[in-house]
């Protein structure tokens, strides 16, 4: 049986390599994208494709500017990084809002949040966050079958998830564990609710202090019926206070908080 010289098996090959670049290059470039690169992310992180690959899966991704993300361009504090989500214009089309995450690209623990509004919730909340350096800080808003993603880049000096938290640092945090404050603003078709509950919220990433966070907040109307929910990370600030904007309820709200040890706290609050 013949055979081929090497010669001749080599000149065959570096045809087919010319005949791959040739197709290469004159295939546009829509044919060779996918969905997910296509997706230009307009803070520029390399963190971006892991993090939508995690938390918002394969569901389809728009940058939205009606998902708006404030916060201070600097955080003089990164243990306490005051944020806030406004999606009110992107709500104010009509079609409801499902889910809500936050989460920061380059914290040890990146999720802040996970926010379900069900019937109650609107889409305008604050919290304080750690940051552990500077980073960029996403919301992710799904309404319909689509997320709506917006966001912001924070400048910090950093180790706001890795320096000891109030446990460490004040000896009479026992005294004041577990008080849960809170008050009720009505607005013109709204109701404003702005809650502090005292935890120390430990990241477990300090040597020798273990995880020790609120996990959950959950909204009750007057008859016990469950209209909201936040789960929330570690990467939330010591002293969580939430600021949350919620359809009116005339007999006001019961809020609910759970940590990672089965501690519970509660709190009514009225018009």
């Amino acid at each position: 049986m013949a055979t081929l010289s090497p010669l001749i098996t080599l000149q065959r090959f570096a045809a087919f390599l010319a005949a791959l670049s040739w197709l290469v290059v004159i295939l546009p470039p829509s044919a060779l994208a996918t969905e997910n690169t296509a997706e230009k992310d307009p803070l520029n992180s390399f963190m971006w494709p892991v993090y939508r690959e995690r938390f918002l899966g394969d569901a389809p991704v728009v940058f939205d500017e009606r998902v708006i993300v404030n916060a201070p361009g600097f955080a003089e504090d990164s243990g306490q990084v005051p944020i806030e989500l406004d999606a009110s214009a992107l709500e104010a089309s009509g079609e409801p809002i499902t889910d809500i995450i936050a989460w920061v690209d380059l914290n040890p623990i990146p999720r802040l949040f996970r926010y379900s509004p069900m019937s109650h919730g609107l889409a305008k909340l604050s919290l304080n966050i750690r940051l552990e350096q500077a980073s960029a800080v996403r919301v992710a808003v799904k309404q319909g079958g689509t997320w709506h993603v917006g966001g912001t880049y924070i400048e910090a000096e950093g180790g706001g998830c890795t320096t000891p938290g109030i446990a460490s640092a004040d000896t009479d945090w026992e005294n004041t564990f577990g008080e849960l404050q809170g008050r009720l603003f009505a607005n013109e078709g709204e109701q404003r609710l702005r809650v502090r509950l005292s935890h120390p919220m430990d990241s477990g990433l300090i040597p020798s202090q273990p995880a020790f966070y609120v996990q959950s907040f959950e909204l009750l109307d007057q008859q016990g019926e469950q209209v909201a929910a936040l789960d929330i990370d570690a990467s939330v600030s010591a002293n969580p206070t939430l600021g949350l904007h919620m359809r009116p309820s005339p007999g006001g709200y019961v809020i609910g908080a759970r940590d990672n040890n089965g501690n519970r706290f509660s709190i009514g609050l009225q018009p």
